[in-house]
């Protein structure tokens, strides 16, 4: 019994841990100025330059504000 208790304990830090490292990059949405999570943002290059959106209406005020 007590080693099954043991293992239990084990099992539990191990997840405790992994979770932790878990952690989302979040970006900035240069239209709107909201940060957003990066694997959901929606990505755009212009001119190399990397840029995230959260929706495709910030990209069109975007690229007319920067025209």
């Amino acid at each position: 019994m007590k080693f099954i208790f043991w293992i239990l304990i084990g099992i539990l830090i191990y997840w405790y841990f992994t979770k932790k490292k878990n952690i989302t990059e979040m970006v900035l949405d240069e239209n709107c100025g909201k940060y957003i999570n990066k694997n959901s943002a929606i990505k755009l290059e212009i001119n190399g330059k990397e840029y995230y959106f959260c929706s495709e209406k910030c990209i069109q005020e975007f690229l007319k504000k920067n025209q």
